[in-house]
């Protein structure tokens, strides 16, 4: 994707796993953990402190895929069509670690990454002999892997399991609330994550925020309560000294209950794709009034798995699909009492780039239409202006091109076509200076505009 902000397009994995947890929070008595998040060129990025002694690696935080995974190996990690951006990256060292362990072939964290049908077919891929894997008796190491995302990336790796230490905050009384201690290190051990050293179009790690076995939400045992998140202004990209925070447990929950600012809407739920969250669509408000009605594939999951919002942060920008987008552009070209910039539109990719009047950066007093999400249940979420255009140019001649940052949804951008999936995608930038709740306990996903710098640590 060529733009001034790259995006990433991630297609999940369909196997449909058990839910067994690895360590679970009932190890402690009322844990939530705190994590802080930075904003990046492309995303949002949380730092993993995997080993003994930790080893810090920065991952994007991306809840449309399952696999947590770091770059990783004593040679270099190789990533083939990365950009011209790209530097060498951090990569974890097995090695340097006390607590570093292969994968078995027999557990259900090498069955889910290899999509297989049929749990022997690792162990048998390994080269054990059948009475050793019908018995659960090998010990071989789980088979390499291939991980597959979206516009052709993916990543080439192994299964390894090490301790990884997060900010967990153990208080009296339950729910979290305001009362909550500061957040300390809470070690969890035997967290089983990819040991990449190559791959396509994916420069840094992920931590998969899924609802599948291989998840950081699903082994730390989060699945049964939730996480919320509040995702920082692009402005402050590549700046690490401001963060936002991850929250997962009772203190999002508690947090979005206490606030009668969220706005619901019910987490659809798919029998062919268990693994994502979804959302329905009803419709998309432009300024105050005019409304483009979104189609019945928008608003549901039918039977076959196929329709709905896949609520992605992995994914930069949000996609619609065709006839819709379409109607979206229109409605909004006609709102805007700006000249259209077709060149820029041809140069970048947008569908629709305006000339809006501006002596200096950073040309926040424009009369660009507001957008409005219609959401299943009668919710109307109303993105922040800034999460729903960008100014692509620097002022010339008292002039600035902005850009609406929707893009048009297809096959390779992760369903909704022939393949079936999801029919559009909420990316991360316009969850920007939103304050999102995931509701595993109600069913429900919660979004609340905010300025996250705010609570900005």
């Amino acid at each position: 994707m060529s733009s001034l902000v790259l995006g990433l397009s991630h297609v999940r994995s369909l196997y449909t796993p058990s839910m067994t947890i690895l360590n679970s929070t009932n190890n402690y008595d009322f844990l939530d953990i705190i994590e802080p998040v930075t904003a990046y060129t492309d995303g949002y990025l949380l730092s993993l402190n995997l080993g003994a002694p930790p080893q810090v690696l920065q991952v994007y935080l991306d809840t449309g895929s399952d696999l947590t995974w770091v770059p990783c190996g004593s040679t270099s990690y190789q990533c083939i069509d990365c950009g011209d951006e790209h530097k060498p990256t951090p990569t974890f060292l097995p090695s340097q670690s006390s607590s570093s362990t292969t994968d078995l072939c027999g557990s259900r964290f090498c069955v889910d990454v290899h999509s297989s049908d049929n749990r022997f077919d690792p162990c048998a891929a390994a080269g054990c002999a059948i009475p050793a894997f019908t018995g659960g008796l090998c010990s071989r190491p789980c088979p390499p892997f291939s991980y597959t995302y979206g516009g052709g990336a993916l990543v080439l790796g192994s299964l390894a399991r090490d301790s990884v230490t997060l900010h967990g905050s153990i208080h009296d009384g339950g729910g979290g609330g305001s009362t909550a201690p500061a957040p300390r290190p809470v070690d969890f051990p035997g967290f089983c994550f990819g040991c990449v050293g190559s791959s396509v179009r994916e420069p840094i790690g992920i931590a998969g925020f899924g609802r599948g076995t291989l998840s950081l939400p699903s082994q730390l045992g989060f699945l049964g309560k939730g996480f919320s998140h509040c995702f920082l202004g692009f402005r402050y990209a590549r700046n690490p000294n401001v963060s936002s925070p991850l929250v997962m447990g009772d203190l999002a929950l508690s947090a979005a209950a206490a606030d009668g600012g969220f706005l619901f809407t019910p987490m659809l739920r798919s029998a062919t794709y268990p693994n994502f969250y979804y959302v329905g669509l009803e419709g998309v408000g432009v300024g105050n009034g005019t409304a483009a009605a979104a189609p019945p594939s928008l608003s549901g999951v039918d039977a076959e798995g196929n329709g709905g919002v896949l609520v992605d942060t992995g994914t930069t920008y949000t996609h619609l699909p065709d006839p819709f987008y379409a109607s979206v552009l229109e409605a909004l070209g006609s709102a805007a009492p700006y000249e259209r910039a077709r060149d820029v539109e041809a140069r970048t990719g947008f569908g629709l780039c305006l000339r809006v009047p501006c002596a200096r950066a950073p040309c926040a007093d424009d009369q660009l239409p507001p957008v409005s999400l219609r959401l299943r249940g009668g919710a109307t979420l109303t993105l922040p202006k800034q999460s729903t255009y960008y100014a692509v140019t620097a002022p010339r001649d008292s002039v600035v091109v902005k850009c609406l940052l929707f893009q048009r949804m297809d096959d390779a951008g992760g369903g909704g076509g022939a393949s079936g999936g999801p029919a559009a995608v909420l990316g991360s930038f316009q969850m920007q200076n939103v304050e999102v709740v995931y509701d595993l306990v109600a069913g429900r996903v919660g979004f609340r505009p905010r300025d996250c710098a705010l609570g900005a640590a």
